[in-house]
């Protein structure tokens, strides 16, 4: 005859076991369909749009009163994930008027995943409009919970959250490959002290535009810039890192560029007098680097 205590610890481990699973399980459904949760507007004067939910992470924008958001989730108490003009980002909760359903322009989205189904409402209920293919670019109107509300070809309807990507949402690694394409378009442009346009762009200035034209606010200065972002590794400068360089007659930062890869960056130079691509193993520059920062 068995022991009767060790079927008991049997099926109390078996149970456990089984339990486990289902939370497990119901976690990973919850991870897979995080989507956005509804929209809102700024009340504050002037909000900043942060990298990370803190008041000491970098700013990536400044988002005027009555600005109308994404809200993707509530971190906490004190903070938002955000959508705003295509930028991920955190925002005080307490500047936020949070609706559910909101309708404003919020630009272009592109749906992510094959036969991604466009309904007439902002539910699973709702009938099928039409079945769109990945990479299909539709105008985003409004938002219901985890639905967008989408135009495409005068037809209104809701594709869900999940399956769609708001302008310049993107990994990183396609950020800083953009801010490089970018920065690129205005090779040979002029250097003029404190320009900060095509017309003229001294070392910051031109560093300044290129974010800004990529949706991403920084200082002004090439040595405030190094306030911005988080620092990064010579040994693993990504494209789209802002590297740092003291000058002949000032110790601490006086230029900057932008890393493009394999050990090259663009940048203002007043030496040559327009906008160029250096090596960083140049003599000068590997004696007076300091430093580097990662905005994005």
């Amino acid at each position: 005859m068995g022991n009767p205590m060790n079927a008991w610890h049997m099926k109390s481990k078996l149970l456990k076991t089984v339990l486990l699973t289902i939370v497990l399980a119901a976690v990973l459904t919850v991870s897979a369909l995080a989507a956005s949760i509804g929209g809102g507007t700024v009340t504050a004067t002037a909000l900043n749009l942060r990298c990370e939910p803190s008041m000491d992470s970098p700013v990536k924008d400044v988002v005027p009163v009555g600005s109308a958001l994404i809200i993707e989730n509530r971190v906490n108490d004190d903070w938002y994930a955000v959508i705003y003009k295509g930028i991920r980002g955190y925002v005080a909760a307490e500047y936020i008027n949070f609706t559910k359903t909101l309708d404003f322009n919020f630009g272009m989205g592109t749906i992510k995943g094959d036969d991604v189904r466009m309904r007439t409402a902002a539910g699973f209920d709702g009938s099928v409009i039409r079945y769109n293919s990945n990479g299909t670019k539709m105008t985003v109107i409004g938002v219901s919970g985890p639905w967008y509300k989408v135009q495409f070809n005068g037809i209104v309807g809701y594709v869900h959250s999940d399956y769609m990507t708001l302008g310049k949402c993107a990994d990183s690694s396609t950020t800083g490959q953009t801010i490089v394409e970018t920065a690129q378009k205005y090779l040979g442009a002029p250097y003029v002290w404190a320009g900060s346009s095509p017309n003229g762009f001294d070392c910051s200035g031109f560093v300044q535009y290129v974010y800004k034209k990529c949706g991403y606010s920084i200082n002004r200065t090439a040595a405030s810039i190094y306030d911005n972002g988080t620092y990064a590794d010579k040994a693993d400068l990504r494209p789209g890192d802002v590297v740092c360089f003291s000058t002949s007659s000032y110790s601490g930062i006086g230029h900057v560029g932008i890393y493009i890869g394999d050990g090259q960056f663009i940048h203002a130079s007043s030496s040559s007098g327009k906008v160029i691509i250096t090596d960083l193993n140049t003599p000068y520059y590997v004696n007076h680097y300091v430093g580097a920062r990662r905005i994005v």
